[in-house]
């Protein structure tokens, strides 16, 4: 049994997920899916996002120069989680950088041992970045990782963290989503569908965040109607995705949904009823620390009112969040 004093437990079986959910135990394939946490404080549940971590860059000019860069990403990982003191952190993608040479599973080692070993529960949603020879491999690691909450690993990389109250109560739910290489996918609009059906069967619907790598389309949008509040630095990287995703979000019950993948970018707005907020930037290896300062986003969560507010955090303790005018524009002009 794992400590349980801060975190709660995780569904470590179907079965105790199937106890969270009020369905019968002939349903419990059908919740695999499902991760389970007891918060300390059930007003104000604090959730920590890290994104674009990049412990392999690629893009170092010299070895030395990476295993510096990885020494230090991974300093700014624990004095942003010592200043945030969060129920959890999400990893929304891009821990690594591809699968060159065959040593993905390598470069994947590092990473999970590394996040293992920062003492906090945490969950993980694969970036384009992430690549692998063998994907159930990396399913599996991520899934059997301590503090993990990954319950992705039937489910290819799609699941849902249960947040929980002292008497199991659910306080929120964060959906992770696998938007692969190409944005989110009918296989991650055809889970979410299915998740919120499952999950509706329980009871209302809590608060409902959802977490990814690549943004939709509607980042982009946001930001070109004058709606969005924050900095940008680079045209947003939707690759694929088509906007018929953001729909699908809206109708399981998502308030918000946060995601990376843009090193520059850092902003919010609503669109289609969703609240579509950047992460920052984490890890110093990845381009664009002298345009926007590498750090986290820290959430802090009152499921009562189902509410949030967010705060982005800098290693050196700065907070910031735009004023509500604040719209400014660092891309390079051709």
């Amino acid at each position: 049994m794992r400590d349980v004093s801060r975190r709660g437990f995780l569904a470590a079986t179907s079965a105790a997920a199937v106890t969270m959910l009020g369905t019968p135990a002939a349903r419990a394939a059908e919740v695999s899916w499902v991760s389970r946490l007891k918060v300390s404080d059930p007003a104000a549940v604090k959730v920590l996002q890290f994104t674009d971590v990049h412990f392999f860059s690629g893009i170092a000019k010299t070895p030395s120069l990476e295993k510096h860069r990885r020494r230090v990403t991974v300093e700014h990982l624990k004095q942003l989680l010592d200043a945030a003191k969060p129920d959890l952190f999400v990893m929304t993608g891009d821990l690594w950088c591809d699968n060159d040479g065959g040593r993905g599973a390598e470069y994947m080692a590092f990473a999970v041992e590394q996040l293992a070993g920062l003492g906090v529960p945490w969950a993980f949603t694969w970036g384009n970045h992430d690549q692998l020879d063998d994907f159930a491999a990396g399913h599996k690691s991520f899934a059997e990782a301590r503090d993990s909450l990954y319950a992705g690993r039937e489910s290819n990389g799609n699941y849902v963290v249960s947040l929980e109250g002292n008497s199991g109560e659910r306080l929120a739910e964060l959906f992770c989503l696998n938007s692969k290489t190409g944005g989110l996918d009918a296989e991650a609009r055809d889970f979410t569908k299915s998740a919120a059906k499952t999950l509706d069967a329980a009871g209302p619907r809590p608060l409902r965040i959802g977490a990814f790598h690549i943004p939709v389309r509607q980042y982009q949008d946001v930001w070109d109607d004058g709606s969005a509040r924050g900095i940008i630095g680079e045209d947003v990287c939707f690759e694929g995705e088509d906007r018929s995703s953001l729909p699908v979000l809206a109708e399981a019950g998502l308030t918000a949904v946060i995601c990376g993948h843009d090193h520059v970018n850092d902003y919010s707005a609503v669109s289609g009823g969703v609240d579509l907020i950047y992460g920052r930037a984490t890890g110093v290896g990845g381009y664009g620390g002298e345009v926007v300062r590498k750090g986290a986003k820290l959430y802090t969560l009152n499921p009562a009112r189902k509410t949030y507010e967010w705060v982005s955090l800098l290693p050196d303790g700065t907070k910031w969040r735009p004023a509500a005018d604040e719209r400014k524009d660092v891309r390079e002009k051709e």
